[in-house]
């Protein structure tokens, strides 16, 4: 996973500004929340400047919201762990946040037309049809990423490290991705990366149902030898 070697880059500049909020009334699950908000900002940013085709240039507020939810996601986990407010619902409510965050994100493409095909790949009357189709595709490939892995590691299955891709990867496709539309226009530049996106999310997904069957397999082999044992005695 490329996100994992830049963790160690990540943590040694946000760990400082974490210890900053010790003592502070703000606590990691409003950050998480303000992460969450800035990325609906973004999302409707995205929609409005591609559905009234205004100048790329607006998307410049897109990436700045963008970054800041970035560096929200980072910074509620640093927060967490060096104030010693890391808890079970913590945990849960950066999930959700997480999975309503790339909802919403791939709504603002759909409804900017930045999926919609090039019209050499489909008719112009089609291509917002094949956007939502491929919007869809991809959200599904977003969600069973996380459920795969969520999945797994309630089995007991170690996960850290497995597949491709996953959100903060996702996070720097979308923000490369905006930036190459203000600075491209008009070449359907998040058309292609979010369609090798889609390819990447849904493979990380089998590695990790593979990886889980491995490591799943020789304990269920072993649980069902000592049902048949008990069964023939």
């Amino acid at each position: 996973m490329v996100l994992e070697k830049l963790r160690n880059i990540s943590n040694r500049i946000i760990n400082p500004i974490a210890m900053k909020f010790q003592g502070s009334r703000v606590s990691p699950n409003i950050i998480t929340e303000i992460g969450l908000f800035f990325m609906i900002a973004a999302s409707v940013s995205t929609a409005i400047v591609g559905f009234f085709a205004l100048s790329a240039w607006f998307l410049l507020f897109t990436t700045t919201f963008l970054f800041c939810s970035g560096v929200m996601d980072l910074l509620d986990g640093g927060v967490a762990k060096v104030t010693g407010q890391k808890t079970k619902f913590g945990g849960v409510l950066d999930s959700t946040c997480d999975r309503y965050a790339d909802a919403f994100f791939i709504f603002g493409l759909v409804f900017g037309n930045y999926l919609n095909p090039p019209s050499y790949i489909v008719s112009s009357n089609m291509a917002f049809t094949w956007g939502v189709i491929l919007g869809f595709i991809g959200l599904i490939g977003a969600y069973m990423t996380s459920y795969v892995r969520s999945r797994a590691e309630i089995e007991g299955v170690t996960m850290k490290g497995v597949g491709l891709i996953e959100r903060g990867e996702r996070l720097i496709i979308f923000f490369v991705g905006i930036c190459l539309e203000i600075l491209f226009p008009g070449y359907s530049i998040m058309f292609y990366l979010f369609l090798v996106l889609v390819i990447l999310m849904h493979v990380t997904a089998f590695q990790r149902i593979h990886h889980a069957y491995k490591t799943l397999k020789p304990i269920d082999d072993a649980a069902q030898g000592r049902a048949r044992e008990e069964k023939s005695e």
